[in-house]
């Protein structure tokens, strides 16, 4: 403080801010991140979602063409079945070739319409026609339908 010539002190103000400000403003600056942070969790759960729904269709696609295209090199029937744990398997006469297992979270839905079975002659032509119906870890269901003679599979999303 300094004292002026007629004893009175004169006092330094500073700008700058005060507490209570500060506080406000570390308060808002908190809220704003944690509506960031909770966006960005529901983006990333719904990108992993989308990702495994399109990993998913894509393997059991290329599971059905593969199975074909083995049976009709090895000139042997075979099938596909699809089993309670949510596995693919394929079979060549007696023999596992191949399994695959969708992602946890996801289910498969009325496989019994079609015995859950999908049988594959010596040509590699599908025999069966069904729809492979699974339920996403989000509860969206998702359809692959298989059509017979035509080799027509086509890939639905409700």
């Amino acid at each position: 403080m300094q004292t002026l010539q007629n004893g009175s002190y004169k006092v330094k103000t500073h700008k700058g801010i005060t507490m209570i400000e500060l506080i406000i403003a570390l308060s808002i600056l908190a809220m704003a991140i944690g509506v960031c942070i909770t966006n960005y969790f529901k983006f990333y759960d719904s990108w992993t979602n989308s990702t495994s729904v399109d990993l998913c269709n894509n393997y059991i696609l290329h599971m059905i063409k593969n199975s074909a295209l083995y049976c009709k090199n090895k000139n042997k029937s075979g099938y596909l079945l699809f089993s309670e744990e949510n596995k693919v398997k394929f079979f060549c006469g007696n023999k596992k070739i191949e399994e695959y297992e969708i992602p946890l979270e996801f289910k498969f839905k009325n496989t019994e319409s079609f015995y859950k079975r999908i049988n594959i002659n010596n040509l590699g032509e599908v025999l069966t026609s069904c729809t492979i119906n699974y339920q996403d870890k989000q509860g969206e269901l998702h359809r692959i339908t298989i059509r017979v003679g035509t080799r027509y599979v086509q890939i639905k999303n409700e």
